[in-house]
């Protein structure tokens, strides 16, 4: 898969942007706040409708003159599509060849693998950070996941309105409500647990290759889910609706004392160690920033196989907390796997570095031009 044309305008500081990009390793150059950052991300915009700096979609527009436009044109085994962007306020449309699609079946026109400062929270951050990890990445492989989860949240929310509309009413019938939504909590938790439970097992068995080529004197990278409940953790994945059901019925006492769901998928984590140390609480910026590399690594090995072509690779701030001699084992890697990459330094003289073949484009206030 090649992203092969882009175009992006009002996002941000970008300045009309129009680029053919190759399919290979592209170093994009220039000064802080130059517009690096929203080069990146105007692709990853039109990947997945959505920025990986901000939630708030109306944060991206340049008000100086119009929507936000991004399209581009990607070319792969099954055929060429152009797709396309536009954001109007906190309207958005996107684009298949021209025709406006819904979110599920925009995604995957485009594979995208990202690695930002926003994304080393995965690691720092707390349990909601590594579920969204999670979750983008079974996204990433099945769209249809969206459906899932939000399923499950809908459910989530409305047990916990009843709750607390019971623990104010004190109606007698409150009991019998609650053995209702129970049994659709169980079954839409159930479906959200059995895919991050594959996603995490999937994503474990492609990290030891990938720790031997980038970070070959660190030792073994290790990943857990941890489910909620924590008797979830069983080797026996169809043990689960039985498990949470019994842990849903124990703890409905405490849920009504607190007003709301104390188990479930909601509540999952992930832990990560480097030689049996957990990243979150005790590695160094260096450790955190190469267990994110190997883990998006690992989620580009996974698309790589499930699609039968590469995904696209993007890295903001490519050289930080990494050495030449791991700058360069990354750059090899993704070029040795085939993926197209454009990585952002503030670097010059980081092609000369990097040992492999590379195109640069360089960003000078907002504007992108071959360099």
């Amino acid at each position: 898969m090649w992203l092969s044309e882009l175009e992006a305008d009002r996002l941000r500081n970008l300045k009309a942007v129009s680029l053919g990009l190759s399919a290979g390793l592209t170093l994009v150059v220039g000064r802080n706040g130059q517009g690096k950052t929203s080069l990146l991300e105007s692709i990853y915009l039109l990947a997945t409708g959505s920025s990986f700096r901000t939630r708030r979609l109306d944060d991206l527009i340049n008000w100086n003159d119009g929507p936000l436009r991004i399209g581009g044109k990607v070319e792969g085994l099954h055929g060429n599509r152009r797709l396309g962007v536009v954001l109007d306020g906190d309207a958005r449309r996107l684009l298949v060849d021209g025709a406006e699609r819904d979110l599920d079946d925009f995604l995957g026109r485009l594979d995208v693998v990202d690695l930002n400062g926003e994304r080393m929270k995965v690691l720092r951050g707390g349990p909601d950070e590594r579920r969204r990890f999670l979750d983008r990445g079974i996204v990433g492989l099945k769209p249809s996941f969206l459906k899932s989860l939000g399923e499950y949240r809908r459910v989530v929310q409305q047990r916990n309105a009843l709750l607390r509309e019971g623990a104010y009413s004190g109606r007698a019938t409150l009991g019998a409500e609650l053995d209702v939504w129970d049994e659709r909590l169980v079954l839409a938790a159930t479906e959200v647990h059995r895919r991050r439970r594959e996603y995490a097992v999937g994503l474990s068995g492609e990290l030891g290759e990938i720790c031997r080529a980038l970070v070959p004197d660190r030792g073994e990278l290790l990943l857990r889910y941890q489910p909620s409940p924590a008797a979830a953790a069983t080797d026996d994945p169809a043990e689960f609706p039985r498990i949470y059901a019994e842990a849903v019925a124990r703890g409905r006492g405490k849920d009504r004392a607190v007003r709301h769901t104390c188990c479930g998928p909601h509540r999952d984590d992930l832990t990560v160690e480097l030689n049996g140390v957990d990243l979150r609480r005790f590695g160094s910026a260096g450790q955190v920033r190469a267990g994110m590399i190997a883990l998006k690594f690992g989620k580009l090995m996974m698309l790589q196989k499930d699609r039968g072509e590469a995904p696209l690779f993007l890295m903001d701030d490519f050289d930080s907390d990494l050495d030449e001699v791991r700058a360069s084992a990354l750059a090899g890697f993704l070029q040795e796997g085939g993926f197209q990459a454009l990585v952002a330094t503030s670097k010059e003289n980081m092609a000369s570095r990097l040992g492999v073949s590379c195109t640069r484009i360089r960003m000078d206030d907002g504007v992108a031009s071959a360099a």
